[in-house]
């Protein structure tokens, strides 16, 4: 657990000195976490965000996930899915869409809360026109990317019994990978998150924290955003 606790520590230590070059920006993101349960070996995730730049005021950029699930085990599961992602851009004054499919591995820890998420996802990212150009879509650009995702979830405990309060600690880094025309940097972004979290009841929890986001842009622009982040997780 401590080297798990140093080595995100680490992972977000290396964004701030990267920091040196990169423009920094504000945020606010709003997620939904939901699972259908078909029964014991199917289930049908899904999550919808609502990302805001600039405080709260700006446009920002809207997520549609979801995937149909099948548990391996209870410790490793397989799914695939469709995400649909318009960002707001500014140069069109438009939502730009786009669209994802991908594929992901799931394995839990067996005695701790602890997610370890592989994803494989292959993108159709629409490219903004110009301002006087008739459609707001002048093409699209594919690309393939892989996602490490890690989550550990650490429950608050008050005279050696656990409470409903807990705090988790998430990494995920982003790689592109070959045939990418939507950047051909191998290093897209690092997301880290620390965030504090009620557990309602067995089906229901919310967090709240900070999300720390390095990207690196195609162009190799780098921004860092820092981001309230609020997260409810829903069972159904």
């Amino acid at each position: 657990m401590k080297n798990v606790l140093l080595l995100m520590a680490v992972l977000a230590l290396s964004r701030y000195a990267a920091a040196q070059e990169t423009t920094h920006a504000y945020q606010h993101w709003y997620t939904y976490f939901g699972n259908v349960k078909i029964n014991q070996r199917w289930s049908v995730p899904f999550d919808i965000q609502g990302r805001i730049r600039d405080g709260i005021s700006n446009k920002g950029q809207l997520l549609m996930r979801a995937g149909l699930q099948y548990a391996i085990t209870s410790q490793h599961q397989v799914l695939l899915g469709y995400a649909f992602v318009p960002t707001y851009n500014s140069i069109s004054n438009t939502w730009l869409p786009e669209h994802r499919i991908f594929e992901q591995y799931i394995y839990k820890a067996p005695k701790i809360d602890m997610t370890h998420r592989f994803r494989l996802e292959q993108r159709w990212v629409a490219q903004p026109n110009s301002p006087d150009a008739h459609a707001a879509i002048g093409d699209w650009k594919y690309g393939n990317r892989l996602r490490y995702f890690n989550r550990t979830q650490l429950n608050i405990r008050h005279k050696q019994q656990s409470t409903r309060f807990y705090v988790a600690l998430q990494d995920e880094i982003f790689l592109n990978l070959w045939g990418n025309d939507i950047s051909n940097l191998f290093y897209d972004q690092n997301r880290f998150l620390a965030a504090f979290g009620y557990k309602f009841n067995g089906s229901l929890k919310a967090d709240i924290g900070y999300m720390n986001q390095f990207v690196q842009g195609g162009n190799g622009a780098r921004s860092m955003n820092h981001i309230l982040h609020f997260a409810v997780f829903q069972q159904l």
